[in-house]
């Protein structure tokens, strides 16, 4: 599809596919409940489950939050970018964006086409990924294609995604700023900027979520494949498994295997470098979507020692993804 037909879309209450640096996102226009309404439909997302606003700069943001110095600071060094602050609203955000709450998530992406697309609409667009509420992020527009089918509004193919996985949420409100979802801005990377130390309040993927959340991906289940995901403490336990049978597909860094076991297995799937969370980031959703199209009977992934603080956003991801903890 072209950008004028999304351009269309958007500023007549429909959805478009937009890529973005993170992963892919079913935009609409923020101020349009209709449009807002039909974005939570095609994904069924939970209405507790709040959308992320994308705008152009901090000062477009200003136009649908309440700003402050700490943003500022923040936006100068890292925007566009994969940082979301969370602020005050103001009026015109539809309640149906915020779940209700009187706080905004609003980011600036670094997409160039989504950025183009910002520029013509003129309007702050929302853009949650372009999935079904809980499963799989898309990276890629064949994997929007695959999620949704002959339902796909219009759509632009902006190639593979760079980080892979979704943006840090910050929250901005409290007093100390909080992490409420971990991703490629670290907390360390915050702290050197704001020169304070901040809180990192990720929910655990154990507490049942039913209130309105500040920040989407909060979920106990969410990034999931279709197959059962058998969730290890580490690597070299999981190859020690006994629970692994030889229907079971088994996705592991390949340095951390041999190569005898690589070559009499051949339900392994293989993560980049156990020392690489760039690249592991992003093909983390891709090398799940592979494994979920093997069918076995459950596939079994192990957590990353946190060594960075990426490694610690990519557990975040597979923990919410899992269907038992090993």
């Amino acid at each position: 599809m072209s950008v004028e037909e999304c351009k269309v879309a958007l500023q007549n209450s429909g959805l478009c596919i937009l890529p973005t640096e993170t992963v892919y996102g079913l935009a609409c226009s923020a101020l349009c409940p209709n449009a807002i309404k039909k974005v939570f439909f095609l994904k069924g997302r939970p209405i507790n489950n709040p959308l992320i606003v994308h705008v152009l700069d901090h000062d477009s943001a200003k136009e649908i939050c309440v700003t402050n110095t700490r943003s500022k600071i923040l936006t100068e060094k890292f925007w566009p970018g994969a940082l979301t602050l969370i602020l005050p609203k103001k009026k015109c955000i539809p309640t149906e964006i915020t779940a209700g709450l009187n706080s905004v998530a609003v980011r600036s992406p670094s997409h160039p086409i989504f950025r183009e697309i910002l520029e013509m609409v003129k309007l702050p667009l929302a853009a949650p990924s372009a999935n079904p509420s809980n499963k799989l992020s898309p990276t890629s527009l064949q994997d929007v294609i695959d999620a949704f089918g002959a339902k796909c509004p219009p759509m632009i193919d902006g190639g593979q995604c760079e980080f892979g996985i979704e943006s840090t949420v910050l929250d901005l409100t409290l007093q100390t700023p909080s992490i409420l979802r971990f991703g490629p801005i670290t907390k360390e990377q915050i702290e050197e900027v704001l020169e304070m130390e901040i809180n990192s309040n990720s929910s655990s993927p154990d507490k049942k979520l039913n209130q309105s959340q500040k920040s989407p991906g909060q979920g106990s289940l969410h990034y999931a494949p279709e197959t059962p995901l058998y969730l290890h403490s580490n690597h070299m336990k999981m190859l020690k498994s006994e629970i692994i049978d030889k229907e079971n597909i088994i996705i592991i860094p390949k340095d951390l295997i041999p190569q005898t076991e690589i070559e009499n297995n051949k339900r392994l799937i293989f993560l980049p470098a156990s020392n690489n969370p760039l690249k592991t980031a992003k093909v983390l959703y891709a090398t799940l979507r592979k494994a979920d199209k093997l069918m076995g009977e459950k596939i079994h992934i192990a957590l990353y020692p946190s060594t960075s603080q990426l490694f610690t956003a990519i557990n975040d991801r597979l923990t919410r993804a899992s269907t038992e903890r090993v």
